[in-house]
């Protein structure tokens, strides 16, 4: 072969590439071999704890809780490689793309089956590994997070490589690689996964993997060699010449392929054990006994110790905590699936709005039953776990706090002329206390916001206020609350708080209010009064009942309710914890930290001498200072009004709430065309009977393998009726004897007779 040739042999070789391009490819402009990109394994000793992979790490996590004991392994197959596309919201749309994205459920695998997830991750973490224009452009448009499809290949398919799993989703969607900012790959991408992806796109990887480009051009210019070496003895001789160069680099790829599953196996090991000994512990969920005092199964009012609720990695996976049966699969739980991810965002659901709107005391003495809904909210709500969890907390201590106090403490008092009456001693040691603080002196200035001078209510306001002096007090107080029972379920389906001027509030009270401004005649107050209440006391309750500054007075405000209803059903019935209603026992719940009541009413002082504004305005008439005292006031839920909604009101208006509930006790659930998630758990022994599992899961479980029964547990079923055996025996007996003593009497003296 002469030069010329040899030059365009080898030239055609490099233009053609190995194989077909694979599915969504709409450009191939990579040059064959495997991915180039940023190999961390260079600059990391363990490159899967860096943030391009904690997507897929999480997936792994969330696949080894989700799998049965016997394959529980599969999770942390080395041999399954996981891989990661990081997606630029700006070039998606909202509607039609991330919300469905986000909003399907997550495939999980068992052995050989494909497992993909799609979540929401925060961009700062992954700046140094984005283009600077893409970081730029998202800084523009105030997207502080991203959406990452995470997969793993589908073990023994050579067709179905987890970059094959994610291009599947994304066509899906019609997502086109132009949205692409990020690629990551425990592996490195193989020679045919690397045309997925857009020249131009940043590409990550844990371990070097398969052939690269420059030792493909390298193995194309030795096979070139090789062949024309031995040109001269025909073609038989270049295709062995050929194969003897291929299967070089083959033993090369295998070493290297080799070393990085090693890698991966000590890489993943240690991932495993931080995450496992962070979040795969039995955590104890909330609203539960503690485990060191175990009930008898059945109703009955238990005197129990009560378990400290922490900040709870809670209700992660509910297990019975009076069971030692150590070998027992956790239940999954809906809201432990979403709150056990480690650090990490699970897609779409606000955290900061999880409020608590079911709870049930089913008798089975471990604990309660409860479910929250939480909105829907991809890209602009709260999706860090940790808030979750926060809110989790803070409603789980808040209603035990409202059973174990006396109703008639839960207020509070922010007024500059009663310093020492705040709060209630022991409920201001409570986080349900600072809440309530912390919202009273939010009251205040939120109002300052809506009569400010520059504002659209103050103008109006001001313009129609009259006389030197103007100083309202309000009320936080409950109105009606709609609530559905069901048995032993609750549903609280609406729970507005209500604000009133102190003197409807002492009106309704029974008591009288002093003039706040007794320089005043009573015609001119009751004119500012009633601007007040026209103007901004509707904007005022509003922004209480919808602002996410409130959210935390809403959530104890709920506990506050699921509380009052739990008196009353604790009655008319033994519950779980009908023995700390009212017994002043809070020291499972006190606050930990330097925080004490004073300090917010400090800050309230602070605040009301010097003003939430000093405004000069010029006018025709010149300059106008408005320096006023306005407005302090307080927050009282001693009294909560509960109205029953009945049956058929319940069935029409919320047919499919029930439905709702039930499967959100196993796994998050919302309706079609919904944006409320709703996010449950079980009791602990409800979880290990499968209460609340949706029926295909049911079905699945009794088709698929079970769980082997020990024969500990086969012979306590067998027991009853092994004790028949000897029971009929001893009966038998008798019945022979006491015949025996009716024939004669000397049957009767053989036999025996009883003593007279």
């Amino acid at each position: 072969m002469t030069r010329p040739r040899w030059l365009a042999a080898l030239l055609l070789a490099l233009l053609v590439p190995l194989g077909s391009a694979p599915p969504g490819v709409a450009d191939d402009k990579r040059p064959p071999g495997a991915a180039k990109g940023r190999d961390l394994s260079m600059q990391e000793e363990n490159p899967l704890l860096t943030s391009p992979f904690e997507p897929i790490e999480k997936l792994r996590y969330d696949l080894w809780r989700e799998l049965p004991k016997a394959d529980k392994n599969e999770a942390w197959n080395p041999y399954r490689n996981g891989a990661a596309v990081f997606l630029d919201p700006t070039m998606l749309d909202y509607d039609h793309q991330v919300m469905p994205l986000l909003k399907e459920t997550t495939t999980f695998s068992h052995t050989g089956r494909q497992a993909w997830a799609a979540s929401v991750v925060r961009v700062d973490p992954l700046r140094e590994y984005l283009k600077r224009a893409a970081v730029q452009r998202l800084d523009d448009a105030k997207w502080g997070e991203l959406v990452v499809v995470s997969a793993l290949n589908i073990q023994k398919s050579k067709q179905r490589h987890s970059e094959d799993v994610i291009q599947k989703v994304l066509d899906k969607y019609g997502i086109g690689d132009e949205a692409e900012l990020l690629g990551s790959s425990e592996r490195q991408n193989c020679s045919r996964c690397a045309r997925l992806y857009r020249p131009d796109t940043p590409l990550v990887f844990g371990h070097p993997y398969d052939i690269s480009v420059r030792e493909w051009v390298d193995r194309e210019v030795e096979i070139a060699w090789a062949r024309n070496k031995v040109a001269h003895l025909g073609p038989e001789a270049e295709r062995r010449a050929e194969k003897g160069v291929k299967e070089k680099y083959e033993e090369r790829v295998k070493r290297r392929n080799a070393t990085a599953k090693d890698k991966l196996v000590t890489d993943l090991g240690e991932v495993r054990r931080g995450l496992e000994a962070r979040y795969g512990h039995e955590p104890s969920p909330a609203f539960s006994v503690a485990p060191k005092q175990c009930p008898d199964q059945g109703t009955g009012t238990q005197s129990l110790g009560l378990q400290q609720t922490l900040v709870l990695t809670a209700a992660a996976k509910a297990a019975n905590p009076c069971d030692n049966a150590e070998d027992t699969p956790r239940a999954a739980t809906g809201l432990g699936s979403m709150l056990a991810a480690p650090g990490l965002s699970t897609g779409g659901i606000d955290f900061s709005s999880m409020e608590l709107r079911y709870l049930s005391d089913p008798g089975d003495g471990s604990g309660l039953a409860y479910s929250f809904s939480a909105d829907f909210k991809p890209l602009k709500g709260d999706a860090r776990t940790a808030t979750g969890r926060a809110a989790l907390s803070q409603s789980s201590d808040a209603f035990f706090v409202w059973l174990s106090l006396a109703p008639q403490n839960f207020w509070v008092n922010l007024n500059p002329d009663e310093p020492e009456r705040i709060v209630d001693g022991r409920l201001g040691r409570t986080d349900a206390g600072k809440v309530m603080l912390e919202a009273d002196l939010e009251m205040k200035k939120t109002v300052g916001k809506l009569i400010h001078p520059h504002s659209a209510p103050g103008r109006k306001f001001w313009a129609g206020v009259r006389g030197d002096c103007m100083s309202f007090r309000n009320w936080i107080l409950p109105a009606t609350a709609s609530v559905h029972q069901d048995g032993d379920k609750l549903y609280i389906l609406d729970a507005p708080l209500d604000v009133k001027m102190e003197t409807q509030y002492l009106k309704d009270n029974g008591a009288s209010s002093a003039a706040s401004c007794p320089e005043q005649d009573k015609a001119t107050e009751d004119h500012n009064e009633a601007l007040f209440r026209d103007l901004i006391l509707p904007r005022l309750k509003k922004a209480i009942n919808t602002a996410p500054e409130y959210a935390d007075l809403r959530r104890v405000y709920l506990a506050r309710v699921a509380a009052e209803w739990y008196r009353e059903l604790s009655r008319t019935k033994d519950t779980t914890y009908g023995d700390l209603i009212d017994s002043g026992d809070i020291d499972n719940w006190r606050r930990t930290g330097d925080w004490q009541p004073t300090d917010t009413f400090d800050r309230y002082v602070d605040s009301y001498t010097k003003g939430e504004f000093k405004v000069t305005d010029r006018t025709t008439k010149g300059s106008t200072t408005y320096v006023r005292s306005y407005v302090y006031g307080g927050v009282d839920l001693t009294r909560i009004p509960l109205k029953t909604v009945t049956d058929d009101r319940f069935t029409s208006d919320f047919a499919g709430l029930p439905q709702s509930v039930d499967r959100s006790l196993n796994a998050p659930s919302a309706a079609a065309g919904d944006e409320t998630v709703w996010l449950g758990s079980p009791t602990p022994r409800q979880a290990r009977a499968g209460v609340g599992a949706p029926a295909e899961r049911e079905a699945q479980e009794g088709q698929e393998a079970q769980e082997p029964v020990s024969s500990g547990t086969r012979a306590l079923w067998l027991l009853p009726a092994l004790l028949l055996v000897p029971i009929a025996l001893l009966r038998l007996r008798r019945r022979r004897l006491d015949a025996a003593r009716r024939a004669n009497h000397l049957r009767r003296n053989a036999v025996g007779r009883p003593p007279r």
